[in-house]
């Protein structure tokens, strides 16, 4: 996942997740897209959360097959989905 697409969907997933996170946020950016969410507080209830979340913000639907713990893993494996079903469904 690579190019000015990719970078805003990543851009876009970091600010969801940081608009979900508990308490203050600190400085999070990129450089925490590799973040395993789950070390973040992000449960099961959180996690349906965010996938609304970014559906909305995003104006994407995941395919049922996307909607995953693999892709619920970091913002950027959420982001990578987000990227490949946008170029699958135009």
């Amino acid at each position: 996942m690579t190019g000015p697409r990719a970078d805003a969907e990543l851009s876009a997933v970091l600010d969801v997740i940081r608009g979900l996170l508990p308490g203050p946020v600190s400085p999070w950016g990129p450089e925490r897209a590799d973040d395993p969410l789950a070390d973040l507080g992000f449960d099961s209830l959180r996690t349906v959360r965010l996938l609304v979340e970014v559906e909305t913000a995003l104006d994407v639907e995941l395919p049922q097959d996307r909607v995953t713990a693999d892709t619920f893993r970091t913002a950027r494996t959420l982001a990578e989905a987000v990227h490949e079903t946008r170029r699958a469904h135009g």
